[in-house]
């Protein structure tokens, strides 16, 4: 009998060790059955747990500021802008990688849209003379009258190869006077050295080179380029934004600006480029918590493993437990049993036969209860 003296909880933790022992599939199917129905909870039933990358949930509802800014973005639906960074010395790849840039994506209109690489007119719509102020409206009239001979001239040309074609022409037939025409070809010599300079350069690199812009008819110089494009550092640094077209793009879009990124690269190298916004923040920052949370949970699993398979082990090695391999052992005296002192040899682990082997080396305290028990075949054996 158990000693009246024993506290509640070892009498349960033993009735429940006991149960385990000689009920095992009461224990632990229920658990696989358990562990079942999480895992189909997790992944695949419509309640599936899922990653919430949204910041708004971070902070309180009460907060005004940030009832503010839920107003404002449901009164004003736009994506949050992703922006590439481009660096090098040299300008002029700058401006080639953002050109190449975004071309591509001007292209990938399934995901991108409101692409910001230039002040240039077709960007800011067919009202974009009204954003420049008057002064430099009439400087940009007055330059296309003294350029309008030059181009009335060259607009046949539809390539590099008609446009050389046309200036060889003019040189040919120029009659030795001052004229309209001819001061027009003298300015445009400038302007031939830049787009052949241009056309050099673009031999060297693979893909589609970018039109050469209007700078290289005006030439206005690096101070001219730096308030066309969107520079920094005295034009060191260039960027370009873009906007995902939908919320649920946000991911296809960051990954294909990725791709296009390392694309443009190969084209043009000698430059650092990288993407950057809040999308691209919040992403990363996501696919690193995954990752952690995978690396987490693996370790956790190799490390409770290892713990069971050695405690499983140093359990076989040691006879003389409550359980031998998951059924009672017979010769494991409970605490709190009254021993008798028998002079009977100790029993040995049980047989193949499931019977105990008797030994005469060695004698111990045992109690009729330590005997009773299952074998492994399942058959009922006391005491003789």
């Amino acid at each position: 009998m158990l000693s009246p003296r024993e506290h509640f909880a070892i009498r349960f933790l033993r009735a429940l060790s006991g149960a385990v022992c000689r009920h095992r599939p009461w224990f632990i199917y229920p658990q696989l059955l358990l562990a079942g129905v999480c895992v189909w909870y997790t992944a695949f039933s419509p309640w599936h747990l899922q990653f919430d990358m949204s910041r708004d949930n971070l902070v309180g509802g009460d907060k005004k500021y940030h009832q503010n800014y839920l107003r404002f973005k449901k009164e004003f639906p736009l994506q949050d802008d992703l922006v590439v960074v481009v660096e090098s010395e040299d300008a002029e790849k700058n401006r080639q990688f953002v050109e190449r840039l975004g071309a591509r994506l001007e292209r990938a209109t399934n995901l991108f849209t409101d692409v910001v690489y230039k002040g240039d007119l077709k960007l800011l719509g067919q009202k974009a003379l009204l954003f420049i102020p008057e002064p430099e409206l009439a400087e940009l009239h007055k330059t296309l009258l003294d350029y309008r001979p030059f181009l009335d001239q060259f607009t046949r040309a539809t390539n590099l190869q008609a446009l050389l074609d046309l200036a060889n022409l003019q040189f040919l037939n120029a009659r030795p006077e001052t004229n309209a025409e001819n001061e027009a070809l003298v300015k445009a010599l400038p302007a031939f050295e830049r787009i052949l300079a241009q056309a050099a350069d673009s031999i060297q690199r693979g893909g589609t080179p970018p039109s050469p812009g209007i700078d290289a008819l005006f030439n206005g110089g690096q101070e001219a380029e730096g308030q066309m494009y969107v520079t920094c550092a005295r034009g060191r640094i260039y960027l370009l934004t873009a906007r995902a077209r939908a919320e649920d793009l946000r991911e296809d879009a960051v990954a294909q600006l990725r791709t296009l990124v390392l694309e443009t690269q190969r084209e043009v190298s000698g430059v650092n480029a990288g993407i950057t916004g809040e999308p691209v923040l919040e992403i990363d920052e996501m696919a690193q918590s995954e990752k952690d949370t995978s690396v987490a949970s693996a370790s956790c699993w190799c490390s409770s493993s290892s713990s069971m398979a050695t405690a499983r082990s140093a359990g076989a090695s040691r006879p003389t437990s409550a359980c031998w391999w998951g059924w009672p052992s017979p010769w494991a005296s409970p605490p709190g049993s009254s021993a008798i002192s028998t002079s009977s040899p100790s029993p040995s682990p049980p047989s193949s036969s499931g019977w105990p082997l008797i030994s005469a080396s060695t004698s111990s305290r045992v109690t009729r209860k330590s005997w009773d028990g299952v074998g492994p075949s399942g058959k009922r054996w006391t005491r003789p």
